[in-house]
């Protein structure tokens, strides 16, 4: 995991995490209005740049509370994720609420299929990525049947990803746990899913939760649309 820092240290501290196939990029449309009032990280996953590999949700989260550490940074005014960074960032609140303020998860598949599901999945994910990188094909294209109209946001790194990553990749993103939280815990976090999204087929396992639903949005889509109104609405 790799990551990038905007902002002073002594202004509250945000956590974004990307998506499946992006990087910290994915946040350059806000991280600058962002930094004037806070200390923003932005991680690159690990698998999603050269000579890197993902291993586990748990191993992302562990990297993250490591620099945290590093840094002296004991709270977080906010953890936002995307997708599969939706997933990651879920399962890092859960684990501790007491050091975050607020959680906003975004398109997160927290589904939890079978290995057949599963399987599926990686073999689609596997044809998309070897046609990729033949080079004979469009990627943005080819990531667009995947993954509704994130093709542009993807097409650089997808590339890079390995078959190894890829395994790991698909377990995190489809097999995840609702955790049973406080009435206080329940209250930080607020889950967003698109009317266009299929992840929002997930949101029959989080009824107790606050859902904020985007009509005419697909995945990632209110923030694909418009960063800066993503980010006043659910982050200043």
């Amino acid at each position: 995991m790799r990551f990038q820092t905007f902002g002073s240290k002594n202004n509250k501290a945000v956590l974004l995490i990307h998506t499946l196939f992006t990087s910290a990029d994915f946040f350059a449309p806000v991280t600058q209005l962002l930094a004037k009032d806070h200390f923003v990280i932005v991680p690159t996953l690990s698998g999603h740049y050269e000579n890197s590999t993902f291993v586990s949700t748990a191993d992302e989260i562990r990297q993250i509370k490591e620099f945290l550490s590093e840094n002296n940074i004991g709270f977080l005014y906010a953890v936002a994720g995307f997708s599969l960074g939706g997933n990651i960032a879920y399962e890092f609140f859960c684990n501790n609420a007491a050091m975050i303020e607020n959680a906003v998860i975004d398109s997160a598949p927290l589904f939890n299929f079978s290995k057949f599901v599963k399987n599926h999945f990686l073999k689609n994910y596997t044809k998309c990525l070897k046609r990729i990188k033949s080079g004979k094909y469009d990627a943005a294209q080819e990531l667009n049947k995947h993954f509704n109209g994130m093709g542009e946001y993807q097409k650089d790194i997808a590339p890079i990803v390995s078959q190894e990553s890829l395994n790991s990749l698909v377990e995190s993103c489809y097999n995840t746990r609702v955790y049973k939280l406080s009435k206080a815990e329940l209250k930080k976090v607020t889950f967003i899913y698109g009317s266009k999204d299929i992840a929002k087929l997930c949101n029959m396992r989080l009824k107790k939760y606050h859902i904020r639903k985007m009509k005419g949005c697909g995945h990632c889509g209110f923030y694909r649309q418009n960063p800066i109104e993503w980010m006043k609405q659910f982050i200043l």
